[in-house]
């Protein structure tokens, strides 16, 4: 790899945690400022994917709520109607108004 000594002003707090680096490590300053901005823009990468993954969890607990409720309100109620149609459900059609708020895409 070709180097570039490239000049940069950095302020006060960050060369010392750039020196605290360089201390725990025994390593150059050069060395440090690139180990430490790869791990930040690994860092970057990494809480993108947390974030994602916060998303899904997120949707797989409104699924799981949704669900139990749903369970919760068949066994409550208990009641079959003969309809073929089960759009035309009052009772679904409250518990689906209920749950509108969630917006959950099955």
């Amino acid at each position: 790899m070709k180097k570039i000594r490239t000049h940069i002003s950095i302020p006060l707090d960050t060369d010392i945690l750039v020196h605290r680096y360089m201390d725990n490590y025994g390593c150059k300053y050069s060395q440090a400022v690139e180990r430490l901005i790869e791990i930040g823009s690994k860092n970057i990468l990494l809480e993108k994917v947390v974030d994602r993954n916060n998303a899904f969890l997120d949707k797989i607990y409104s699924k799981i709520y949704y669900s139990t409720a749903l369970l919760e309100q068949f066994y409550t109620n208990f009641e079959f109607e003969n309809t073929p149609n089960t759009y035309d459900d009052k009772a679904l059609k409250r518990f689906k108004n209920k749950f509108n708020k969630y917006n959950i895409d099955d």
